[in-house]
């Protein structure tokens, strides 16, 4: 089992690494023939990607570089030079796609022997020469199918323009637990060719996390050379700080989600929708509030945690416009429980079914509540709402959650309410603006009080922005309702 985990994380790990470098020799490609613009495009463009001081007409005989061609290689060298580079795109693509598919493979089927294996020395323990090994052979034929797949793949056995086109969306609905039954069934050219016509595939809920990771980057990078925007620039360089990150979507409004690692096999997420203001220029601090949490649940648990900023809505930028409006918390509310139901989905087919804690933070806590509120449920087992000013709805028994697909309403430990007695923001729920505040006595729910001893009436002006600081009340209490799994 430990050798099965270890050659997964490193095929995930190698295809995420692989499709960069593909990204890379892509972006060098259209750098030989005249930057972004292609032929006929602007001189700035050479200039801007370190290729503007390239020798000029006249300066070699099979290649010209100047300003008519936009900075570009032509003549026979510079098509000799984009073609084997895009030759080795394209084979990094593959490669890439190949060790992906072979991490989602190991996960599921790899599970699914060692568990078989596991019950077959039980019983030969209780009984043995009776152990029931019908199990095992059928498990080990399943992965032995899919790993020739990636063995074709990889010796040009199958190629991925003869693949039957596959309308991904079309075929499952949407449903984030139908898209990861079909991703999983799908072999590496069939992957490739969806990955290749459909760039917004990693945004796609129910698809391996590190499969949408590898997409979502290099959609990244061509969005930041075609041109680069404050949140862009502040979420490559968020993922730049640790390789590990994982980016589980990225939309063209901006609007992006990062996990702090792989959630797909991680023992429990933590998931933070953050409130006013937030962005993906401040992922950063998003990000380290989650990882405090998850940190924090840690101490109270086993295994391991991954924790996600979920920068999935337009948050409202100022305070004045949170308070008055439902509007952005439920304009993605839709999104947050496609994200959860493909997490759980992907998760759950490794036959192992890890905690997800949804943790809506001030604002956020709308975003939460919003997604809740639908009667097909929000694949959470504990939601928690922080600085509440509102959850849109009025009770508990408005809120649903999704186990494994099948929707029920929430009961009274599900649905949690942390605040503190000096926090402001609370106060605002009395206008009912924003629906009740999780936790009171009219909504229901848990309570819990995380006011720091000794703290008083000044403590009103910071006590919203301090619930995830270290050695803090509320932390310690955010860590004891996330580590437990009960």
């Amino acid at each position: 089992m430990i050798a099965l985990d270890h050659a997964e994380s490193r095929s995930a790990a190698v295809g995420r690494e692989t499709e960069g470098a593909a990204a890379d020799l892509d972006a060098v490609v259209r750098r030989l023939a005249g930057g972004l613009g292609g032929v006929g495009g602007a001189r700035t463009a050479a200039v801007a990607t370190g290729l503007g001081d390239a020798p000029g007409p006249g300066d070699g005989g099979s290649g010209v570089w100047g300003p008519g061609s936009a900075g570009g290689w032509f003549g026979h060298a510079g098509s000799r030079a984009r073609a084997r580079v895009a030759d080795a795109a394209a084979e990094a693509r593959m490669l890439s796609g190949a060790c992906l598919y072979l991490a989602d493979v190991l996960r599921v089927e790899g599970s699914r022997l060692s568990r078989a294996l596991i019950a077959w020395a039980d019983d030969e323990r209780r009984r043995p020469g009776e152990g029931d090994h019908t199990e095992v052979i059928d498990a080990d034929l399943a992965l032995s199918v899919r790993l020739r797949e990636v063995a074709d793949s990889l010796a040009g056995h199958t190629d991925a323009a003869a693949v039957a086109c596959l309308d991904l969306s079309g075929t499952t609905g949407d449903d984030p637990r139908a898209v990861a039954g079909l991703w999983h069934s799908l072999g590496p050219a069939e992957r490739e060719r969806l990955a290749r016509d459909h760039p917004d595939l990693g945004s796609v809920a129910g698809l391996s996390s590190a499969t949408r990771d590898a997409i979502n980057r290099t959609r990244l990078r061509r969005l930041v050379a075609a041109g680069p925007t404050p949140g862009l620039l502040a979420l490559s360089d968020h993922l730049a700080e640790d390789p590990g990150r994982h980016l589980l979507a990225l939309h063209r409004d901006g609007r992006a989600v990062v996990a702090s690692g792989d959630p797909d096999g991680a023992d429990g997420v933590v998931t933070l929708i953050p409130g006013t203001g937030s962005s993906t220029q401040s992922i950063d601090r998003t990000a380290e509030r989650a990882q405090a949490m998850c940190e924090a649940g840690a101490e109270n648990s086993t295994g391991s945690c991954v924790s996600v900023s979920w920068q999935g809505y337009d948050a409202p930028e100022k305070v004045t416009d949170a308070g008055f409006s439902a509007a952005p918390a439920r304009a993605h509310a839709h999104d947050l429980r496609t994200f959860a139901a493909g997490l759980d989905a992907v998760e759950r087919m490794d036959g192992v079914d890890s905690p997800h804690a949804a943790v809506g933070y001030s604002y956020g806590s709308a975003v939460l509540g919003a997604a809740a509120a639908d009667p097909s449920g929000l694949a959470a087992d504990r939601m928690i709402h922080v600085g509440s000013p509102g959850a849109t709805v009025d009770t508990v028994a408005q809120q649903w959650v999704d186990e494994g697909g099948t929707a029920r309403q929430a009961g009274e430990r599900d649905v949690v309410g942390v605040a503190s007695r000096w926090d402001p923001v609370p106060w605002w729920s009395i206008t009912g603006v924003l629906g009740a505040r999780p936790g009171t006595e009219d909504f229901g729910g848990l309570s819990v009080d995380v006011t720091e001893p000794g703290s008083g009436p000044g403590s009103t002006r910071g006590a919203h922005s301090a619930y995830f600081d270290r050695g803090t009340v509320s932390l310690a209490e955010l860590g004891r309702l996330i580590g437990d799994r009960d």
